[in-house]
């Protein structure tokens, strides 16, 4: 990985201009669902709870819309994109078809250097859970996963999965409390990081998918009562 990769994943370094600060502060505030799915987003009111000027919330807004996360209607306010089990469905599934293809190229040219790095990322990961820091886990969560993606990867198929990411965690979040243990999801994560150690394409995927599809499976079954198919 690039030595700044890392760095770029943990979110260590801070956006570089106010639109994209504003950007990252709804974005989190999506996902993690102080703002609702279906809440409409007003450009003053929004503003002024970021005390900022409504021109960064407006393009913060244009970015959130063109990543699936905000929505704007004929004739009406930007809202938030509301969540459904086909939209659920077609996100895993698109997960599943650019992740297991990336991890193939990252488990051929996979390194011992790249394997101690994710490695200490997973021990934090598991810390952090531990702790009780969940918004520190999810932060660790998605800097292993990117960086086993990052070692093969286009920026193309990077920036996909990034947007399919951050949609799914407005579903997973959901379901924490079903996916078991930080131990057991450790174990998950361990199995394709030494598929890729061992330089397996095809194991790495097998294990990644496998991963993938159990999340969803909960994911769906949690949703399944809630949410409009």
């Amino acid at each position: 990985m690039p030595d700044n990769t890392l760095d770029v994943l943990t979110n260590s370094r801070k956006p570089p201009t106010l639109a994209e600060h504003v950007t990252e502060q709804l974005r989190d505030a999506i996902i993690q669902g102080d703002l609702k799915p279906g809440e409409p987003l007003l450009l003053a009111e929004l503003a002024k709870r970021l005390d900022v000027s409504i021109m960064p919330v407006r393009e913060a807004l244009k970015k959130l819309q063109s990543e699936g996360l905000v929505e704007q209607p004929p004739q009406k306010e930007a809202r938030v994109t509301m969540l459904s089990l086909v939209d659920l469905d077609d996100t895993y599934a698109a997960r599943i078809l650019l992740e297991t293809r990336v991890i193939r190229r990252s488990a051929a040219v996979f390194t011992e250097d790249n394997y101690l790095q994710l490695s200490s990322i997973l021990e934090r990961y598991e810390a952090a859970y531990e702790a009780g820091n969940d918004a520190e886990g999810r932060r660790l969560h998605k800097a292993f996963h990117f960086g086993m993606y990052a070692v093969g990867g286009s920026s193309w198929l990077l920036r996909l999965i990034s947007m399919l990411w951050d949609n799914s965690e407005r579903y997973r979040r959901l379901t924490l409390t079903q996916r078991g243990t930080v131990h057991d999801r450790r174990r998950e994560h361990n199995a394709i990081l030494d598929a890729c150690r061992q330089n397996n394409p095809e194991l790495a995927a097998s294990h990644l998918e496998h991963h993938l599809r159990r999340t969803a499976e909960l994911v769906y079954k949690a949703a399944a009562s809630t949410l409009q198919s």
